[in-house]
């Protein structure tokens, strides 16, 4: 059975086509009713589930906010559990890290916790929410014994050298692929229990090149500059889509703003995110307007955001009436505070989400699972029989 999904607005013009007139005609409905639906997703055969969560971020966007947290470090909904003691709300979105995976019980028998369990991942969407998985690639360290993604020539830093991804004999190569292989099985799980994934990898691949002279890559994704990273990020994507058939992921690339030359692609890109820890309104109003119209059949959304060592993040309220309209925002996790070593929160905390929610603008997880409700389909069909 063929399903075409539709935006609301669609479905009050027509909610079923009985088309007798032969299949030209057909073709030519279809056609239209299609185009005027929804944006598509990079991926041709994304799943039905990802193509319903994508035609539901179109239908917010530029018109309210989802919220969201992200893990604390790893593979947990604790940032989540704290918004709902502050507020009464759960955010819409919980993103976790795949920063750990090489400490998976799948993966290390000694290891502390277990990707392949993907039980609060599933709770966490059949109760309405959206799932989002990101990933601090972490690589062996030049002391050969710690794991890290920081660039480098000191013992705890890296020298793993990404340039080598043009050789598939290299043991840079080798790794690479080891790596994108293990995350698809965590993806693919998510896959087979029907949950779409909003998915950001290799992310900030710039870091601050371009914010001043002297300036470098943060991560070690980036250390071989945008054209290498573009190779880096098509590479995973062909693995996890055409070898490993992971069609439930919408494609996040994060920009650093000035990092055009880095863009992957619209082919292999769905969202562009932002990362901004000196997030006040007016600054963050003309990136949104920056990034908007030089990606404009792309979602934008805040992807990281939160307090600056220096500068105290604008609240909701005030960043939404500068005209800012990202599709989502996502404040860091604080770990001191959630180890209850210290009484405030350092990205944000009550008082923050608190605004964010009073403001109108911001959805939580019972409104956007009201919303996902209404994002209806229906059926060409002729003669009685669906197309």
């Amino acid at each position: 059975m063929t399903y075409y999904l539709f935006n609301r607005s669609s479905f009050m013009r027509i909610i079923t086509v009985r088309l007798r007139w032969g299949f030209v005609l057909a073709g030519a409905l279809l056609a239209a009713f299609t185009a005027d639906a929804q944006h598509k997703l990079c991926n041709p055969s994304a799943t039905q589930e990802a193509q319903k969560v994508y035609s539901a971020l179109w239908d917010v966007y530029q018109k309210q906010t989802l919220s969201a947290t992200v893990a604390n470090v790893d593979w947990n909904i604790k940032e989540a559990e704290n918004v709902h003691e502050w507020t009464g709300k759960w955010p819409v979105m919980n993103v976790f890290d795949f920063i750990n995976f090489h400490n998976s019980k799948d993966v290390n028998p000694k290891g502390w916790l277990d990707y392949s369990d993907i039980t609060q991942v599933e709770a966490w969407w059949k109760a309405g929410g959206l799932v989002g998985c990101m990933w601090h690639w972490n690589v062996l360290a030049n002391n050969g014994k710690d794991l890290t993604c920081t660039p480098g020539t000191e013992p705890g830093q890296t020298s793993f050298d990404v340039s080598k991804i043009d050789d598939i004999s290299s043991k840079e190569y080798k790794q690479i692929v080891k790596d994108i292989d293990q995350i698809a099985k965590y993806l693919g799980k998510m896959q087979d229990a029907g949950i779409p994934v909003i998915w950001r990898p290799l992310h900030e691949a710039a870091g601050n090149i371009y914010e001043f002279e002297g300036g470098k890559a943060w991560f070690w994704w980036g250390c071989g500059g945008a054209e290498t990273y573009k190779k880096l990020w098509r590479l995973m994507y062909h693995r996890l889509v055409d070898e490993h058939k992971l069609n439930n992921l919408i494609w996040v690339w994060t920009s650093q703003v000035a990092d055009s030359t880095w863009y992957p692609g619209d082919e292999y890109v769905d969202v562009v995110g932002r990362d901004n820890y000196k997030a006040l309104q007016y600054p963050l109003m003309k990136e949104y307007k920056t990034l908007s119209e030089r990606y404009p059949g792309k979602i934008v959304a805040l992807a990281e955001c939160g307090n600056g060592d220096e500068v105290a993040m604008s609240p909701w309220s005030k960043i939404w009436q500068r005209g800012s309209r990202w599709c989502w925002f996502m404040p860091w996790y604080d770990y001191s505070y959630n180890a209850g070593q210290s009484e405030e929160h350092k990205f944000a905390g009550k008082d923050w989400w608190t605004d964010a929610f009073g403001s109108g603008t911001v959805l939580d997880r019972d409104a956007f699972k009201a919303l996902l409700g209404k994002t209806y389909k229906y059926v060409l069909v002729k003669d009685d029989q669906v197309l």
